[in-house]
């Protein structure tokens, strides 16, 4: 009788590295959910305003009230996954997620309907804080995080221009209840494959860690703030949404002081506070606040000026998502070679390069010669720079801090994207305001264009951050160590 092989090391490496293999798997198709529903239900609102009778202005809300509590309570999840087992909180975040989109789906009322949008915001910030969180512990610093993080970039740059096109496929296919209860089966299937991730270590709850002054003034004043900026998008800033962004400053420089003289801080000044994790939330804010205002231009531009209709405006958002998939394959192995920081200012002046191509567009365009163009290149900036900011504001932390350091980086492309679709929208309303004929195709066009060449300067902002705040990282030394030790 022949004997094989006992399970030696290779063999455990091997099971290791599917095991690696799956939980990546797991963690970013759940997260690509996430983000697909950040946008998804847009092409959807004037099917569910039909239903339902609502008004325009009401009709906002389907989107809001996901955006605020998903913005609102990243880095309290973040924190709690620290303390209380990031495994049982992605899991518990899954279940909300998934209940709550059937509730989406199948809402005979549409106070149901929010109430249901708004659970699935919360579900959603437990998800994406503590899958980032998990994958920082899985994987150490160097390559193999680098490689884990420019998937999960990747999937989160695309996710929201699938978003655009699975939304507008399954409404005018199947109906607006179908953007909703897409993701029942999903979720059904990440909860099964849930046994794969790590185990959390036994708990004992100390309500002294958790500081709850500062959970407080952070949640309601992130939430505050995305809520006054997206009414200031609908009605302009007039006093609802300006008293909404004052008492959000004044609860985020409260939770500031909170935690300078709090024991147990949420987010510890001196981790917030250094240079690298400054700069990449500073830049990621400055990038998804370019991609929420360019989505926002692009749509109204392509299906008011173009006649596009929602399948075909989220078909030509396609090459551009398509785009950063491959941006994030070689931005993660790029910085093998290259600090992290320098791919992640290199993409920031391509998708300000990219703004710039796009500002081109004509009241008579076409979508090879003014769009195509700069959607290539802003999809493969974008990715390179999510993926080299994300690593510079990774790399350094102690495992007691990837909680709160995913909690800050998820909460800036929130935050970011709600400052930019609020303030780039109004900047190119005044310019269009601005125009002899304010109510003709060409001046809403020029708006547009003010709006992108305004995205452009942003981008270049986040570059110039980076590259004031980003350099001597940890990993610029480690990274560069790795890809001469790969290389030789």
């Amino acid at each position: 009788m022949t004997i094989g092989p006992g399970p030696g090391p290779g063999r455990r490496a091997g099971s290791a590295e599917r095991r690696g293999a799956l939980v990546l798997s797991l963690l970013c198709a759940v997260q690509f959910m996430v983000i697909l529903d950040t946008t998804i239900a847009n092409v959807a609102l004037p099917s569910i305003g039909r239903e339902f009778a609502l008004a325009e202005g009401d009709m906002q809300y389907v989107i809001t009230l996901y955006a605020v509590t998903f913005g609102g309570f990243l880095v309290l999840s973040g924190r709690l996954g620290d303390l209380l087992g990031r495994r049982r909180l992605f899991t518990g975040g899954t279940v909300l997620f998934v209940a709550s989109s059937a509730g989406c789906g199948l809402a005979a009322r549409v106070e149901i309907l929010l109430v249901a949008r708004t659970l699935q915001g919360l579900g959603a910030a437990l998800i994406s804080a503590t899958a980032l969180s998990l994958l920082l512990v899985i994987h150490a610093e160097g390559t193999g995080r680098n490689r884990a993080l420019g998937i999960w970039s990747g999937l989160g740059a695309s996710g929201a221009g699938a978003g655009l096109i699975l939304g507008g496929v399954l409404t005018d296919t199947l109906g607006w209840r179908a953007v909703f209860l897409v993701n029942v089966p999903i979720g059904a299937v990440a909860l099964l494959l849930t046994g794969v991730l790590p185990r959390d270590g036994q708990v004992t709850w100390d309500r002294t860690k958790l500081d709850l002054p500062g959970a407080v003034t952070i949640t309601a004043g992130i939430g505050l703030l995305i809520h006054g900026l997206g009414l200031g998008r609908q009605t302009g800033f007039s006093a609802p949404a300006t008293m909404s962004v004052l008492a959000a400053v004044v609860l985020l420089t409260a939770f500031v002081l909170i935690q300078r003289r709090s024991a147990s801080p949420l987010v510890p000044l001196r981790i917030a506070g250094r240079g690298p994790v400054a700069g990449a939330n500073l830049a990621i804010i400055c990038l998804t606040a370019v991609m929420g205002g360019q989505g926002f231009f692009l749509i109204l531009y392509m299906q008011g000026v173009l006649g596009y209709s929602s399948l075909q405006t989220g078909l030509a958002v396609l090459p551009s998502a398509m785009m950063a998939v491959i941006g994030s394959t070689l931005a993660s192995r790029v910085t093998a070679k290259v600090p992290p920081w320098l791919v992640a200012v290199a993409g920031l002046a391509m998708v300000a390069a990219g703004e710039l191509l796009l500002a081109r567009i004509t009241v008579h365009g076409t979508y090879l010669t003014d769009l195509l163009p700069g959607y290539l290149l802003f999809g493969l900036g974008l990715a390179a720079a999510f993926v080299g900011a994300s690593i510079v504001g990774s790399n350094g932390a102690s495992a007691e801090e990837h909680g709160v350091v995913s909690g800050l980086l998820n909460t800036s492309q929130q935050v970011g994207i709600a400052l930019g679709v609020s303030t780039l929208v109004t900047l190119a309303v005044a310019h269009t305001g601005a125009q002899d004929d304010p109510a003709a195709t060409a001046a809403l066009v020029a708006g547009y264009r003010f709006g992108l060449l305004a995205s452009a300067v942003l981008a270049a902002a986040g570059g110039l951050a980076l590259l004031l705040l980003g350099k001597g990282t940890k990993a610029d030394a480690g990274e560069l160590r790795d890809g001469c030790t790969s290389a030789a």
